[in-house]
């Protein structure tokens, strides 16, 4: 069997379909492409950790149908690389054959196509809404949360993203008591979604529509050269084993004052990569400090004040990593942050942050 088509389109397609960061050995499928050819179609399967996409590619082939398994990372860095204006594909007993002008590669065949189907997006066949994709709430969620998703299993429901049915996003560590809170999300249903689907939804392409189907959604996307379905499934706090996310507790921790303590976040940052250049292991702290009109940022190495703007009525003092308070700071960017002090028991045991977009609950350490 022999397929022909436009290799642009092949690559965009194969560049749309298989995220880099969603390909893992933990998750096996993620590292296999189902390329399928027909007489005028090119089918490509490809699968994540609780997504699947198909794509469809329109050119010529041979009568009958054919199917291989290749590696989906090396077929789509390869097409990357090259120059003609079409791609055949032939298919082979041991592999998949690439010609490009008169060059030809060839992809090893990865499974049997007897022993392995990956799966398909079961689009709803009925007239579902379809909804507009905001790109840019998923691109905040991911540039300014997702560095705080926890990476231990200790506590399984902390390494996904809760989502709010009215729009809360909730991305956390329990573990390093570090929890990021916005008002993101337009998905309309409380659940919990995988990294792998926040980096689904940072690949599609402008114009891709969402509709929901079931417990799980898909995601549309048509143009003039190919057609690309993708079906996720999100998980909830009632599935087995994963466990409630107390949100009720954080977002009740997380509510805004009606005034704080505001300061330029890159002026703190500053002084905290500094203090980093010196540290002597990732473990390391810094005490901060806030007395009258000056913040103090100060360890074994490093002693820094920021003046404030005005006095404040009760001074603290709280221990914090050197590196979860710079990680915390610096996701605020050129903004002016405001913050409080959170008690427990009289005792001042961690920071309130926020601006208009973002709010962040960080624990000192404990003595």
């Amino acid at each position: 069997m022999k397929f022909v088509t436009n290799t642009k389109p092949l690559s965009d397609a194969l560049n749309l379909g298989i995220i880099n960061a969603n390909v893992s050995n933990f998750h096996k499928k993620s590292c296999i492409a189902q390329i399928t050819a027909s007489k005028d179609t090119l089918k490509i399967n490809l699968e994540a950790a609780r997504i699947c996409s198909e794509i469809h590619l329109k050119g010529n082939g041979d009568d009958g149908v054919e199917t291989i398994f290749v590696s989906s990372l090396l077929i789509k860095q390869l097409v990357s690389t090259f120059e003609s204006s079409t791609t055949e594909l032939e298919f082979t007993g041991g592999g998949l054959i690439l010609h490009s002008g008169s060059s030809k590669f060839t992809l090893p065949k990865m499974v049997d196509e007897s022993e392995l189907e990956l799966e398909a997006p079961k689009v709803p066949d009925y007239s579902a809404p379809e909804i507009d994709i905001d790109k840019s709430d998923w691109k905040f969620i991911k540039d300014s949360q997702m560095y705080a998703i926890a990476m231990s299993f200790i506590h399984p429901v902390y390494t996904r993203v809760w989502i709010g049915e009215g729009g809360d996003v909730l991305v956390g560590d329990f573990d390093n008591s570090l929890f990021t809170h916005s008002n993101k999300s337009k998905l309309g249903r409380t659940c919990l979604l995988s990294d792998t689907i926040i980096n689904l939804f940072n690949s599609i392409p402008d114009g891709s529509k969402l509709i929901q189907s079931g417990d799980s959604y898909i995601i549309k996307y048509k143009s003039d050269s190919f057609e690309y379905v993708s079906q996720f499934t999100p998980q909830y706090e009632s599935d087995e084993n994963i466990g409630s996310y107390n949100s009720d507790i954080f977002l009740g921790m997380m509510e805004h004052p009606g005034s704080g303590i505001s300061v330029s976040a890159p002026v703190i940052t500053k002084f905290l990569n500094q203090s980093l250049l010196l540290a002597g292991s990732e473990d390391d702290t810094i005490n901060f400090s806030v007395e009258g009109n000056l913040i103090t940022l100060k360890d074994r190495n490093v002693d820094c004040k920021v003046k404030l703007e005005s006095e404040v009525n009760e001074p603290f003092s709280i221990e914090f990593k050197s590196e979860s308070l710079r990680k915390v700071i610096a996701n605020y960017g050129d903004d002016v942050i405001s913050f409080v002090p959170i008690y427990q028991d009289d005792e001042v045991s961690g920071i309130l942050i926020w601006n208009n977009d973002l709010t962040t609950l960080l624990a000192g350490v404990e003595e």
